[in-house]
């Protein structure tokens, strides 16, 4: 087992909740989570923080020994197969803090869709466990909307940082209806290669 959660009565709001939101339902979504998903391949496991209402993992198409989505928004799940192969797949109903790591350094990538972390009770999202788990994965790829300020202010400290090297930095207009003109449409993503990343 890769994660545990430390307090699942902890763990709020129904799931499902925020299905309404535009940028989460639309033809974006499913663009932004291929997109990270190419970039998992060579991972034994997926960690993704933050996957909402819309988890990777349908989109993986490679096989990872496990999977495990972090949202307080998600839908509870568990699955002991994935595209046809043994996989320990888990949806959290969580935020990223409730939850102690048990991953080898190298062994995972971490995806960080339409990053917008907030503080958990006095614990800041930027800090020693988020920088442990960015620093240790095998691949990290981040992707947020720049015109949203909490993004915008944390996301540089996180590429920025002397353990990650940028493979890629890709800036998407979204020309999806639902969210034409909203901050939500202009996106961009990075991916980070880390000391563990596969040559």
């Amino acid at each position: 087992m890769q994660v545990n959660l430390k307090d699942a009565a902890a763990a709020s709001e129904a799931p499902g909740a925020g299905k309404d939101i535009p940028h989460l339902a639309g033809i974006g979504a499913t663009m932004r989570q291929v997109f990270a998903a190419h970039f998992m391949r060579d991972c034994p496991h997926v960690l993704e923080i933050g996957g909402h209402i819309r988890p990777i993992t349908p989109y993986l198409t490679h096989h990872p020994l496990s999977v495990t989505s972090l949202d307080p928004k998600t839908e509870a799940y568990e699955a002991h197969e994935l595209n046809g192969k043994q996989c320990h797949v888990r949806h959290i109903q969580a935020k990223f803090q409730q939850i102690d790591y048990h991953y080898q350094p190298g062994s995972y990538g971490l995806v960080l869709l339409g990053y917008s972390l907030k503080p958990f009770g006095l614990k800041d999202p930027l800090g020693a466990l988020l920088f442990s788990l960015i620093d240790n994965a095998r691949t990290v790829v981040i992707e947020y909307a720049p015109e949203l300020e909490r993004a915008a202010s944390q996301v540089p400290h996180i590429v920025s940082r002397p353990t990650v090297s940028i493979r890629g930095q890709f800036d998407l207009r979204l020309h999806d209806p639902e969210i034409a003109d909203t901050p939500y449409a202009a996106r961009r993503f990075y991916v980070l290669d880390t000391r563990y990343s596969v040559s």
